[in-house]
């Protein structure tokens, strides 16, 4: 049963396709317990674009529970910089897709046709 409680989450270290499943795991259980699941990755060192997309999916998900999830913080370090190569965020650290906005907590600028 789900309450108002939040639900913490820490991905640091090498994080990548490797640990995907079990990382799944882990928000499918928080979404099913708490009401709100906060990602920190301040430690992470490596990530890849698995991990990406599984947190779009969860949050996807999330939203589609009336759940919550979110960053704990803006991203730094090796996340901002994949956001950045991915396209995610921009050199400013400003939303560039819908997707986007989970990363920064502001809404996607517009982009040049």
């Amino acid at each position: 049963m789900t309450g108002n409680s939040t639900h913490i989450l820490t991905l640091s270290g090498d994080t990548g396709l490797r640990n995907v499943q079990d990382i799944a795991g882990l928000l499918r259980q928080a979404l099913v317990e708490h009401s709100t699941i906060t990602v920190v990755t301040d430690t992470l060192t490596s990530i890849d674009t698995s991990i990406i997309q599984l947190l779009v999916s969860a949050r996807k998900s999330a939203l589609a529970s009336g759940k919550t999830l979110l960053l704990r913080a803006p991203p730094d370090g090796a996340l901002r910089r994949l956001l950045l190569q991915a396209g995610f965020v921009g050199a400013d650290g400003t939303a560039r897709t819908p997707e986007g906005e989970f990363w920064t907590g502001t809404p996607a600028t517009e982009q040049p046709a």
